[in-house]
């Protein structure tokens, strides 16, 4: 059995394993400004029917499944709701830019994966332009019902009037908790709160947030079969801070996340690039470090084959 690609021109991207749909990858989404527009992965599932993907939550209706956003670029919010200001607190500002589609450079069906590549442009909230956008996904066949590995990479570089791109989030900008989030993220089912998660260093739990470490897992429970699942996000070693930080909730709600700009202003030269590459592995069973270990290393292979 083969991954099939279905193009719903102008609103999504689906990929299917049989009669199963793996994700969906929505590329022109219309809601208010103030929620930041970007594409966004939902759902997001093993061909087995376990979903692990969270979309437009009523407590942060910024969140959209598995996305790229980003709370503070240049001061600009590319993430969604109230931005974080020092000695202020949380602030709904018009600050808003959004990730607008341009164009498909690739949608392609292989013998063993379905890749796309899309060209994207960065907007300020006056409309401006701050920067061009690579961004790739793939997706492998699955060995098995119980798993899906996919890549996602993401090349970013100035443009138009914004100059240097200063990448940055609510901790550096002044928030007293561990909140150095920014970049890509998992926000997963509400059934997936109070799991469990650990990283490749051997840390677990609250020890997680803030840690370093080439993968993090997260093990919760799904709802209808009360059976176990997983999720790990790899870091590829080729990315800037190898290895990234991590953020992480189980409580209040599930959120898994590579945090690049954690506790450190991210500085992005005109006429450079930033190249950021990692993996989403999905399990649907018991599973723990040493699977997941396994699957980094097969990813390793798999998105430098």
């Amino acid at each position: 059995m083969s991954l099939t690609l279905t193009h719903v021109v102008d609103n999504l991207v689906r990929v299917q394993y049989g009669q199963a749909t793996v994700l969906e990858y929505h590329y022109c989404p219309k809601v208010p400004r103030e929620e930041t527009p970007k594409p966004y992965i939902h759902p997001l599932a093993t061909p087995g029917g376990d979903l692990f993907t969270l979309d437009r939550p009523h407590d942060h209706a910024w969140h959209r499944g598995l996305y790229f956003g980003w709370a503070w670029v240049n001061g600009v919010n590319l993430w969604g709701g109230a931005s974080y200001v020092r000695g202020r607190g949380y602030v709904l500002r018009d600050d808003h830019g959004e990730m607008v589609h341009l164009h498909w450079d690739v949608l392609e069906r292989g013998s063993d994966a379905v890749r796309m590549v899309e060209r994207l442009v960065w907007r300020d909230h006056d409309g401006h332009e701050m920067a061009q956008e690579r961004r790739a996904l793939t997706v492998y066949t699955p060995e098995s019902d119980n798993q899906l590995l996919l890549t996602l990479e993401s090349e970013i570089e100035p443009s138009g009037e914004a100059g240097q791109l200063e990448f940055s989030s609510p901790m550096i900008e002044g928030r007293p908790d561990p909140s150095g989030y920014s970049g890509l993220t998992l926000r997963m089912p509400r059934c997936m709160t109070g799991g469990e998660v650990l990283d490749a260093t051997g840390a677990q739990g609250d020890a997680v947030m803030g840690s370093r470490a080439r993968w993090a897992l997260y093990r919760a429970l799904q709802d209808g079969t009360c059976n176990p699942c997983a999720v790990a996000m790899f870091d590829h070693p080729s990315n800037p801070r190898h290895p990234t930080h991590w953020f992480v909730r189980s409580v209040p709600f599930a959120v898994l996340s590579p945090a690049l700009v954690w506790d450190e202003r991210f500085a992005l030269p005109v006429g450079q690039r930033l190249r950021l590459v990692y993996g989403v592995w999905l399990y649907s069973g018991e599973t723990g470090a040493q699977e997941a270990r396994a699957a980094f290393e097969t990813w390793l292979t798999r998105c430098s084959g």
